[in-house]
């Protein structure tokens, strides 16, 4: 039995020690839960959860060459299936579906696990990861919702729990409640990084930058040191410079914090581009440092194509950044084939809206502002369908801002500016936006 009462098939006490102190570091993203797995299975290499459970956390790095090393651990597991109990059968199956890239069956899938077994933490863990990656908010929050009734504070992981639950409000517009729930969790584990991350959303979504900066820096002690996920938090610290025009202090934090080489994992590399294309938007001198990020992307062409268009949109913006026209037409021609031949979430979700947004980055680029708005205005509003967080998303409401204020028509502008400063009040670039549109008087014909 794990920690939380699931059966398990091993009978290896030190393997399931170490499985459970691989759990707690995929859930706190503290230590290095592929290692750790790694010598559990060392010990017992008929640990079918371990298989699984190793295949899940690369799954979550979000990258293609990740994806061939779990469908190893995949593989090793089915053929243990003989000895699995009905849960670890499950969950092989759920990770079979991540690795073949149907992540709405794998989603289903770690559903169906938790009916009979709401405490079993990689499934939920995993299954949220999975909703963020497709952007289905509704599951973010009530994946988290259908098993809550059965944790408590007494059940090892349940403040890890609510920081998802926190996290799930927060992208369903509950802020309030997403905030409260939030605190919760860091009164029972104040070094969760991830619902330290729910309560800075709801600060970025309501527009209160000080508070942010205030949330991030008073609790930097607890999230920053010897955590993975530590870049994301000051990924978000840099927005709030930004909005306050603190670009030295932003970039400052880009370069101890953010963009690393040799070349970042795609998450962290995905933050560092979203910063300097937002950095671009509002016209700040990027001192060189788009070429390094282009860079990094364009080694991941080949063998990432057709993995994740949301990673793809971030190498577009990169690509324009640096002028890297062969790269972007090439990322162009890959997202054609992975309409006709990927696998078929991503194919979905780039069928939809990806490849739409990323052939507005590209227009917009290329200074062709009106066409730009003709790719990203009619998917900007079903956004969602290809990934992350309203928070991330946001940088196609100001690219589709820009495009209006630099293609003359101050209209456009004005009517999504009207929505940003009801949402944001406190948010000097939205009145920055505001002024340079309300000085346009002309649209060109």
């Amino acid at each position: 039995m794990t920690e939380r009462g699931e059966p398990v098939s091993c009978g290896d006490a030190a393997a399931l020690a170490l499985y459970e102190q691989a759990l707690t570091q995929y859930q706190s993203y503290r230590g290095d839960p592929i290692a750790t797995i790694e010598k559990a299975l060392a010990s017992a290499p008929d640990f079918v959860l371990g298989h699984a459970l190793r295949a899940m956390v690369l799954f979550s790095f979000t990258e293609r060459r990740f994806i061939e090393q779990a469908r190893v651990s995949v593989t090793t597991a089915e053929a243990l299936l003989p000895r699995a109990n009905p849960r670890e059968r499950a969950l092989v199956a759920a990770a079979r579906a991540l690795v073949d890239g149907d992540w709405i069956a794998a989603g289903a899938a770690l559903d169906r696990v938790l009916v009979d077994h709401p405490r079993d933490i990689l499934a939920i863990q995993t299954g949220h990861l999975v909703d963020f990656f497709r952007g289905d908010t509704v599951n973010l929050r009530n994946r988290i919702v259908r098993v809550l009734p059965h944790w408590s504070a007494g059940v090892p992981g349940y403040s890890y729990l609510l920081g998802m639950y926190a996290f799930g409000l927060e992208e369903c517009n509950q802020y309030a409640e997403a905030e409260e729930t939030a605190r919760r969790a860091l009164q029972l584990e104040a070094k969760d990084a991830w619902a330290v991350h729910a309560g800075v959303h709801v600060m970025e979504m309501q527009g209160r930058i000080d508070e942010g900066i205030d949330w991030l820096v008073s609790r930097e002690k607890d999230w920053a040191p010897e955590n993975t996920f530590a870049f994301h938090n000051w990924w978000h610290l840099t927005l709030f410079h930004l909005d306050r025009e603190r670009y030295a202090d932003a970039l400052a934090v880009y370069d101890a914090r953010i963009h690393r080489e040799p070349p970042d994992p795609a998450l962290q590399l995905l933050d560092a581009t979203a910063l300097l294309w937002r950095l671009h938007l509002d016209g700040v001198d990027l001192g060189g440092r788009a070429g390094p990020v282009a860079d990094n992307w364009a080694k991941r062409l080949e063998t990432e194509r057709g993995f994740y268009v949301f990673n793809d949109m971030h190498a577009m913006m990169a690509f324009a950044l640096a002028r890297r026209d062969a790269e972007a037409e090439q990322l162009l021609s890959d997202l054609d084939w992975t309409v006709e031949q990927g696998p078929p979430t991503n194919r979905s979700m780039t069928r939809d809206v990806g490849r739409a947004i990323c052939r507005g980055i590209r227009a917009f680029g290329q200074e062709r502002y009106g066409e730009a708005i003709a790719e990203l205005q009619p998917v900007r509003d079903i956004a969602s369908r290809f990934g992350g967080s309203h928070a991330q998303r946001d940088v196609l409401t100001l690219t589709l801002i820009e495009a209006a204020i630099r293609g003359a028509q101050p209209a456009l502008a004005r009517h999504y500016l009207a929505e940003r400063l009801v949402l944001k009040p406190d948010s000097t670039w939205a009145r920055r936006l505001q002024a340079r549109a309300g000085g346009l008087r002309h649209a060109r014909a």
